[in-house]
């Protein structure tokens, strides 16, 4: 699908890096190029989950940027369940903090689409919070009540709401890696309650929620998307056939690109993996970099069974200097619309301007060390070229001795 690179002449791949700054279309707006910054937790709000000043500087950093389209990560619609302890929360009590978050990017970049990833930890909240799944497993873990489940799906639709008072573009309706969205849409999710099941209950919690929220929008230009794993790499996980099976099966996943379509969804952005579990699938290391040849598929298949949504592709940040290339024939073939970075995004927050103006880039060395300060509940980022975060990353390892 994507050829050697490598083997490309410099000249070759500036003109390719053209395409990646061609405007593209996302329901009634407009990207100004195709280059996004995928949601990328940081573990640094304020008390509550409010905005806190190193939140604000990080997205003013983005917007300095100049991507074509930037998340605003993974907002906990409630603060009972937190896979981080300083977690950002979508809340009224909140929401002056999302307002002035959106006023100072669009006051930097007018044109680059602001969308909020709106979450719900489910079981990733573990000893930090409260934590629950959607269905059986094999370990002590409680299980989520029909009328918690209602009361989730509720708290998506008010987020969604949230989210356009505050300003933003649109949302991305979380539904990967693990989190409730991505667990309750797992053949292994068998639930005999309206909530599992049948596809049909499985999906209802996505399509009951989009509907509601399509109702109460105050404007029809709201984008409205969803970050799925197409495939998790886990027994009966999304991207498998039924509650026993481990082997890839897209088939289910396609039904429900369909049903974002039929919806009336704006965008996918694809993924795969569960965090913490297949990792290597969701964000691949130097040693696995070809693993990101398997999102670029799913992207592509995203494309061929739901042509309707504009797809965001991802891991693209694991080919380093080469990726602007792999990004653009991707999306020159209609592989893809938009090219997604996440860890390069901590890396070097001005890589799209940078990139357009031919300036020197700071790449990710794919060193997982934002990867670490996240898992040890500290603040992340880059600590190859942020001295707060390298001097974070060392102080935490003493404090875990």
């Amino acid at each position: 699908m994507v050829s050697n690179v490598e083997e490309h002449s410099v000249d070759q791949i500036q003109s390719e890096i053209e395409t990646l700054f061609t405007p593209c279309t996302v329901g009634k707006k407009t990207a100004p190029n195709r280059l996004v910054s995928q949601p990328m937790e940081a573990n640094d709000a304020a008390a509550g989950g409010g905005v806190s000043e190193r939140a604000l500087e990080r997205y003013r950093n983005l917007a300095r940027g100049r991507w074509g389209l930037v998340f605003v990560e993974s907002l906990s619609v409630t603060d009972g369940f937190l896979a981080r302890d300083k977690g950002l929360i979508l809340n009224k009590q909140n929401l002056d903090g999302f307002k002035r978050l959106v006023e100072e990017f669009k006051r930097t970049d007018p044109d680059a689409l602001l969308l909020f990833q709106i979450s719900h930890s489910g079981s990733h909240g573990r000893s930090l919070s409260k934590s629950a799944h959607v269905y059986a497993h094999d370990r002590e873990v409680d299980r989520f009540s029909t009328d918690e489940l209602a009361k989730a799906r509720d708290e998506f639709i008010e987020g969604v709401l949230l989210s356009q008072q505050a300003g933003a573009d649109g949302v991305d309706y979380k539904s990967c890696h693990g989190y409730l969205g991505g667990e309750i849409l797992r053949p292994a999710n068998t639930r005999t309650d309206g909530w599992g099941g049948r596809f049909e209950d499985r999906t209802r919690f996505l399509r009951e929620g989009i509907e509601a929220s399509k109702s109460r929008l105050r404007t029809n230009d709201f984008l409205l998307g969803s970050r799925i794993s197409m495939y998790e790499g886990i027994r009966g996980g999304c991207g498998t056939s039924g509650p026993d099976e481990l082997i890839e099966d897209l088939t289910e996943m396609e039904e429900v690109l369909r049903l974002m379509a039929g919806l009336g969804m704006h965008y996918v952005n694809v993924s795969a993996g569960v965090a913490g579990v297949s990792t290597e699938l969701v964000r691949p290391a130097r040693s696995c970099k070809h693993l990101a040849l398997h999102q670029f598929r799913y992207a592509k298949k995203a494309k061929e069974t739901a042509g309707s949504l504009r797809v965001i592709g991802s891991a693209y940040s694991v080919y380093e200097t080469t990726a602007p290339a792999y990004a653009a024939e991707n999306i020159r073939k209609g592989h893809t619309d938009f090219a997604g970075f996440g860890r390069q995004s901590f890396a070097d927050p001005l890589y799209a301007k940078k990139l357009r103006s031919g300036e020197s880039i700071d790449y990710c060395t794919l060193c997982s060390g934002c990867a670490r300060l996240m898992s040890r509940q500290a603040n992340a980022g880059c600590v190859i070229y942020n001295s707060y975060y390298r001097d974070l990353l060392r102080d935490t390892k003493k404090d875990c001795h």
